[in-house]
């Protein structure tokens, strides 16, 4: 009786493995497609076939998409199993409550309120805080936009919370996360960005749930998009 079991193991085992492996296959190809399709625009632009709008639309998705296969090709290559993965990473449906969207929400808040208190600043002071915020999304394809306002949160949020506040800490994860926002040339949006990072990496060590940073970083896009088209 104990033979057909240890075979049985086996097999079960060879499954597994096999998974693992194509899962990491896959991940390394999704990287190095993504990072050769950056170049790609880059030289599309340059030789006059697409343009800055399209250059920067693709680009940006690219990149947003990059982010994610990066944690998961490391997270692999370290041989953990994708079950543990997604639970490192906070992403179990389980991790998905009530709880989580109510914080969510709240990050969402915080952002917004510290956005007034930049208007209420500059009125009081008179000292500008410019954002190019409305600049960088003047004209962009409606794909973009909703990219940004559905997909780019999950994909940020798996890297800079998920992924690297475990590892590097609350703090030098929001600065790096911060630092991909100074494309915007915008001090208020790197403030901005630089406190939702550290209130988020706060509330997803709290919480072992991503869900949550997603559900705010999401909202803050949505209503950031929406207040600029209207």
């Amino acid at each position: 009786m104990a033979r057909p079991k240890k075979a049985g193991g086996k097999v079960k085992r060879g499954k597994k493995d096999a998974k693992s492996c194509f899962a990491l296959y896959l991940s390394y190809i999704s990287t190095l497609l993504l990072v050769i399709s950056l170049f790609l625009f880059g030289n599309l632009y340059n030789s006059g076939m697409i343009t800055l709008i399209s250059f920067e639309a693709d680009s940006t998705i690219a990149l947003s998409l990059l982010f994610p296969s990066i944690a998961f090709a490391y997270l692999l290559t370290k041989k953990h199993s994708m079950r543990d993965i997604i639970s490192g990473l906070g992403l179990k449906t389980s991790s998905l409550r009530l709880r989580a969207v109510a914080i969510g929400i709240a990050l969402f808040v915080s952002i917004f309120l510290l956005q007034v208190i930049f208007s209420v600043f500059q009125i009081v002071t008179h000292i500008p805080l410019p954002t190019n915020v409305s600049m960088a999304l003047q004209g962009m394809p409606i794909y973009l936009l909703v990219f940004a306002a559905i997909i780019a949160p999950i994909d940020e949020e798996i890297l800079f919370r998920g992924f690297l506040v475990p590892r590097i800490g609350i703090i030098p994860s929001a600065l790096i996360f911060a630092a991909f926002h100074i494309s915007y040339l915008s001090i208020s949006e790197f403030i901005a960005a630089f406190i939702f990072g550290l209130l988020a990496g706060y509330a997803f060590k709290r919480t072992k749930s991503l869900y949550t940073t997603i559900i705010g970083h999401a909202l803050v896009n949505i209503v950031t998009i929406l207040v600029l088209m209207l």
